[in-house]
């Protein structure tokens, strides 16, 4: 056996013949391993580009490499003189070797084994052309005409660029699991209504578990099985306006009077979720109340100092939102009473002002909605001069995002009347109105052949269109799910 674990000086007291075969075996492997055919051998998919030009240079240029002595130091201090081939030996093959130099298990099977092999007539050209120039074929060999066009013919498509290929997606799609995902969404609105009721809470979310409706749906029936067997122990009649959040987030209070939100853990016991249900009493209840009106009474005092809609960002806690509009209401109160002016910014009414966190924010910034974001930190004055920055900006933006999304209507409407589709809509805030309008006016553009068949697969379904990264898939109610960048 040998000793894999050595540090990098393990050879720093050999010879200098023995130091350079190691550096020199070093970097010719970092080559090696740059290749394409290594590349592809790393991949998902050993379908990459390979232009045809490229593949006749490739062999000439991993002929170069040659064969490299290295040498292994054994347990008991002995040195063992191997060499590894990297000129026409495959990535597979390299691996072998030189996992078997020290002992280790071979690699998996290589993905190429799993490529159509070149056809007959290509192979019989291959073997003629190989015998002329008095080649010997190898895997390296038959991995470059693997890669290559065929004379022209067209490749064939890897998985991940057919699960882009809409016709493709949709031919292949099984309509069972679309009913069926239909029907896990209306079971899990229904579980969620039957828990509301019985415990009388303003609302049930848990969107954030990335769950599937059926799952969710178990979840929810656990909630209300927790009410029907426990409810003579609970300290209030009704929880409303409390909402809960399912969460496996453990760190954020468990009950936030500010918030209005319970935190369960789904993956907590039914006896874990009574305990923090059991905290929640009716003086909990009158609390959330009151601070639910002092905040709409403080808001509506800023909202008329600033002139402009006033929410709260997503880095901002509860607390810190309150605290920040009391902050914001009270120098109000004190501007108006030393008679101050409180002169507005013309801005647009349709814009808003986002109250984000004051670590995040320390300076007011503009979204690309035309939106203004401040810090919670900020005050009045600082806020002002935010909206009046960034103002003629802030018009602009709206003028420019309210074109695009009339457009983006206008070809929505378009889709649904020529596929007969249900519904057409974003499935991530992420996805511009550019992005969308460009994919719906693909699916446009196609010709009459594929829109026929399309509109089979299409008709009295929902559409969503998600980001560059994802695949053509389906939505978790049922919806078919295209990237942005689909075919």
């Amino acid at each position: 056996s040998y000793n894999s674990n050595f540090p990098p000086d393990r050879f720093r007291s050999r010879s200098d013949i023995v130091r350079k075969q190691q550096a020199s075996l070093v970097q010719a492997l970092s080559d090696r391993m740059a290749e394409h055919d290594f590349l592809a051998y790393t991949a998902s998919s050993s379908k990459l580009i390979f232009p045809e030009a490229s593949r006749f240079s490739l062999r000439e240029k991993l002929s170069t490499y040659g064969t490299y002595p290295f040498s292994v130091e054994k347990k008991d201090g002995t040195i063992a003189k191997l060499s590894i081939p990297l000129d026409n030996s495959s990535p597979h093959q390299i691996l072998e070797c030189m996992a078997a130099s020290i002992n280790f298990p071979p690699p998996p099977p290589p993905l190429l084994s799993e490529c159509p092999s070149l056809p007959r007539n290509e192979q019989e050209k291959f073997k003629s052309k190989a015998n002329q120039n008095g080649a010997v074929r190898n895997d390296v060999d038959q991995f470059i005409w693997s890669q290559g066009s065929y004379h022209g013919q067209q490749q064939q498509k890897s998985p991940s660029s057919m699960n882009r290929d809409m016709i493709y997606f949709l031919k292949n799609i099984d309509f069972d699991h679309i009913k069926q995902r239909k029907l896990d969404r209306i079971n899990a609105i229904a579980a969620v209504l039957v828990a509301r009721r019985a415990w009388q809470f303003m609302a049930i979310d848990g969107t954030g578990l990335g769950w599937s409706s059926a799952s969710l749906a178990i979840c929810i029936s656990r909630l209300t099985n927790l009410h029907e067997e426990h409810q003579s122990k609970l300290r209030t009649k009704s929880f409303y306006p409390f909402r809960i959040m399912l969460t496996s987030d453990e760190f954020q209070r468990k009950v936030d009077l500010f918030g209005g939100i319970i935190r369960l853990n789904p993956a907590a016991t039914m006896l874990q979720w009574l305990g923090t249900l059991l905290t929640v009493t009716d003086e909990s209840v009158r609390m959330l109340k009151k601070n639910q009106i002092s905040l709409k009474k403080n808001l509506s005092q800023v909202e008329n100092a600033l002139g402009l809609r006033v929410v709260k960002g997503h880095t901002c806690g509860p607390v810190e939102y309150h605290r920040c509009i009391e902050k914001l209401a009270l120098e109000s109160q004190q501007n108006n009473s030393h008679g101050e002016g409180t002169s507005l910014v013309a801005v647009s009414k349709e814009t808003s002002i986002v109250i984000e966190s004051e670590q995040a924010y320390r300076r007011g910034k503009l979204r690309r909605d035309g939106s203004f974001e401040v810090g919670a930190g900020m005050d009045l004055q600082m806020i002002r001069k935010t909206l009046g920055d960034f103002a003629i900006r802030s018009h602009e933006y709206i003028r420019i995002e309210s074109e695009k999304r009339a457009r983006c209507e206008e070809i929505v409407d378009q889709i649904m009347y020529e596929f007969g589709v249900q519904r057409v809509n974003k499935v991530s805030s992420m996805v511009t109105s550019d992005q969308m309008s460009d994919c719906l006016s693909m699916l446009l553009d196609k010709d009459e052949a594929e829109k026929e068949v399309m509109k089979q697969y299409l008709a009295g379904q929902s559409i969503g269109i998600a980001g560059r990264g994802q695949l053509c898939h389906l939505g978790d109610d049922g919806s078919i799910i295209i990237p942005t960048n689909c075919s």
